[in-house]
């Protein structure tokens, strides 16, 4: 299991009952979330090394980092790549 969520916390509800899911993240039985154990850093150790000897590759996101990350971050660090790559300046 991934996340579980009672709902009645999120959104403040005052009453006797609630509502809880539970996500497990599975693709025809891989996990779509990193399972960091040994032999998996020693992996992705590997797969970045190879990639920073190639042009115009970039580790980004969850699996990219190899990390969970929230969301809004995770789009926020893609955002930033964008500019860098483009040059392009964030506008105020």
């Amino acid at each position: 299991m991934v996340r579980s969520t009672e709902y009645k916390y999120l959104t403040g509800q005052k009453h006797g009952w609630t509502a809880i899911s539970k996500e497990y993240f599975q693709w025809e039985g891989e996990p779509c979330y990193p399972v960091i154990n040994d032999e998996n850093k020693k992996k992705y150790q590997k797969i970045k090394k190879l990639g920073e000897e190639w042009k115009n590759v970039y580790f980004l996101g969850r699996l990219g980092r190899y990390k969970y990350l929230n969301m809004d971050v995770a789009v926020k660090e893609a955002l930033d790549l964008f500019e860098e790559i483009t040059g392009d300046e964030k506008k105020k």
